[in-house]
């Protein structure tokens, strides 16, 4: 889908044209917000603000900056990070549902296992500071490059190399400890 065409449509008054944006980007926003630790509702609620400000802020967007996902997903970032700084302690940070399930055929002990890892691996990253979560989320799940990660992130490129190399150190060392 070539967002800036549909951008350009929506431009020139074709306001229902909106729908093919959130229609591309709403399980991705959901899938990275889930990964940073936020239960399925929360996500649900934050998309769903991303893109009332996007529809709201269009008008803002310039392609030269930067590419529309990485300015959509610094709005998702922005108001994640407000929420989980405001709801810190009041709300269960879930997020489960948005990793990859295990297949489960075969040994029921086996499946057990796998079962039992995906929770540690759940429990380290609900350890590791948001900013780390949302950098590895964007690395590794959405597989965005470094410079669009230090646009969302604000910060530069060299810092986003540093974020995600002492991240996947702590969730290292996080799941040796757990593993013990």
């Amino acid at each position: 889908m070539d967002i800036q065409i549909i951008l350009k449509r929506i431009g020139n008054g074709d306001k229902p044209a909106f729908a093919l944006v959130v229609q591309h980007f709403q399980q991705p926003l959901f899938a990275y917000l889930g990964r940073m630790g936020l239960s399925q509702g929360v996500a649900e609620e934050i998309a769903q603000e991303t893109f009332l400000r996007a529809w709201k802020c269009l008008h803002a967007y310039d392609p030269a900056r930067a590419e529309f996902s990485t300015w959509l997903f610094t709005i998702a970032r922005n108001i994640a990070f407000h929420e989980l700084g405001r709801a810190a302690g009041k709300r269960e940070v879930s997020g489960n549902e948005f990793l990859p399930d295990v297949a489960s055929e075969g040994d029921p002990a086996d499946a057990a296992r796998q079962t039992q890892l995906r929770e540690k691996l759940l429990d380290a990253l609900r350890a590791l500071p948001v900013a780390d979560r949302s950098a590895l989320a964007l690395a590794y799940f959405q597989e965005l490059d470094l410079k669009a990660i230090a646009r969302i992130e604000g910060c530069s490129t060299g810092a986003v190399k540093v974020r995600l190399h002492r991240a996947k150190q702590r969730l290292r060392q996080l799941l040796e400890e757990y593993h013990e």
